[in-house]
This record gives structure tokens, sequence and C-alpha cells, in this order.
């Protein structure tokens, strides 16, 4: 087990560039071999596809909200105001059971923890109601798969992961506000999404603030699992590859939207 990680605490920045350090932070794991959390945030809306996800059957046509396709699988988030986070370490850094279901259930326990802090129950949809799950929607907050986290009944943000081997990738969202109305303008066959998710804004009846909940995500993870953090930034080969995916997204969703 590492007993140090490199944390990255970012302020937030436009979504395309979101999406491109994620995923130069894992293609390069394979060479460091440094298991990294990083926190950040969005500048403005921004909408994530899930890899198996193809713009013209989910998104509503006209629709002006910038768009990329994620590493990870799942449906469509729109982030705005959130608080998200990515892991990329391998089983070996966290001791981390070898079957996929058990691993994302112990990846996620400090997210629980995070919750616990704010005075906030947060439970798998397994345990809750299991006649909810399965049920695959376009947007993610919408359907509930066994390990999503939910509050009081209701889905609180998502979590995706993508594997190599035995090296991994995950990340999430946690949404402090939740714009429902743009949420149906955007993403096709969304419905009763209010009765199924929430934010945290509603959840605490307050405003509640980006830097602040940062810090207390990252000590949550550092507690449940026991590591060191050296906070850092991107190596300069992260940096010139963050370059390059960046290039190559926004090439992607050009093309799309011309065809």
């Amino acid at each position: 087990m590492r007993q140090q990680w490199r944390l990255i605490l970012d302020n937030k920045k436009d979504g395309f560039l979101n999406m491109a350090i994620d995923e130069a932070i894992f293609d390069n794991y394979i060479k460091y071999k440094i298991p990294t959390l990083r926190i950040y945030g969005w500048k403005e809306p921004f909408l994530s596809l899930g890899y198996g996800q193809t713009p013209d059957k989910v998104l509503i046509k006209g629709q002006s909200i910038p768009y990329v396709k994620r590493i990870t699988g799942g449906a469509t988030i729109l982030h705005n105001e959130e608080i998200t986070y990515s892991m990329i370490c391998s089983s070996e850094d966290l001791n981390l059971p070898r079957k996929v279901k058990d691993s994302f259930r112990c990846l996620c326990s400090f997210i629980i923890e995070f919750y616990l802090i704010l005075n906030l129950e947060a439970k798998f949809a397994k345990d809750i109601n299991s006649s909810c799950l399965r049920r695959y929607e376009n947007f993610c907050f919408s359907s509930f798969e066994p390990f999503d986290l939910t509050v009081k009944g209701k889905k609180i943000g998502g979590n995706a992961q993508r594997r190599k081997r035995n090296f991994i990738f995950q990340h999430g969202s946690i949404p402090q506000k939740i714009d429902f109305q743009l949420i149906t303008r955007l993403v096709k066959g969304v419905k009763d999404i209010e009765n199924k998710t929430d934010c945290l804004d509603g959840l605490l009846g307050k405003n509640t603030d980006y830097y602040s909940l940062r810090t207390i995500l990252a000590e949550s993870f550092k507690k449940v699992f026991c590591v060191g953090f050296v906070e850092e930034r991107l190596f300069k080969e992260e940096t010139i590859k963050v370059g390059n995916i960046l290039t190559r997204k926004m090439a992607l969703v050009h093309n799309s939207i011309s065809a």
C-alpha cells in the first residue's frame, strides 16, 4: 500500500481542460506510478457524455452548452456548480479487493465520510430500494446503479471508473446546486428528475462553498485510506499530453457539430 499520494487542488477550469487533465494523469500513471487525487471545479456549465453515448441520441438538437465524451462509461452529466474528484492509482496502492464491485464500494467510502462530516448519511442505492436499479436513462442522476450514493432516498452525484489491467481511474461529481430546467432542455428523455436526485445546497438548506468542500473532501480521503499527501501540480510530460488531448477532444466535438 502506498502511504504517500500526490494531491492536486485545482481551481475551477474549462470543461475541455478538466477532462484532458484527468486523461493525461491516467495515461502517465504507468510511467510515474504515483497515485494521485485531484479535486476540481467548473468555470461554467459543461456536459460530459459517457464513453458509450452518442450526442445525437442523448442531446437535444440546438443545445448551446459545450460537451465532451469522458473516458468512463455511464450517462450524461451537466457539470456546473459542483465539486469533482478524480483518483488515479493501482489496486495495490490502496490494497483494494480484486472484484470490481467490491473495489468500487471501497473507493467510494471516502465520499460517504465526506457526507458524514456534513451531517448527511449516504447509503448505496442497492441498500435502500432495489426496484429502482438498472433503469438506464440518458442523464446520470436519473438512474440508479447498485453502488450509486443516495441521501434520503435520492441519488446525489455520480461516480464512474475506467481500468487498464490493475490501473484504476475513478472520478465523481458532487453537485452543490442542480439546474433541473436546464437539464431538461439539454438532455433527451429526462423526466421527474426532481424526485430522483438532490444536491448539497438542497439537503443542507444553505449555500455551500467550493473551496471549503474541496478541503473536506481531501481530508476525508486522507482519513479513510490513512495516506499522506504531497500537494503538487502536473508534471511537465503531463502538461504536454494535456495539450495534445485537448486539441483532439475539441476537434472531435467540432466535427460532430459540423456533421
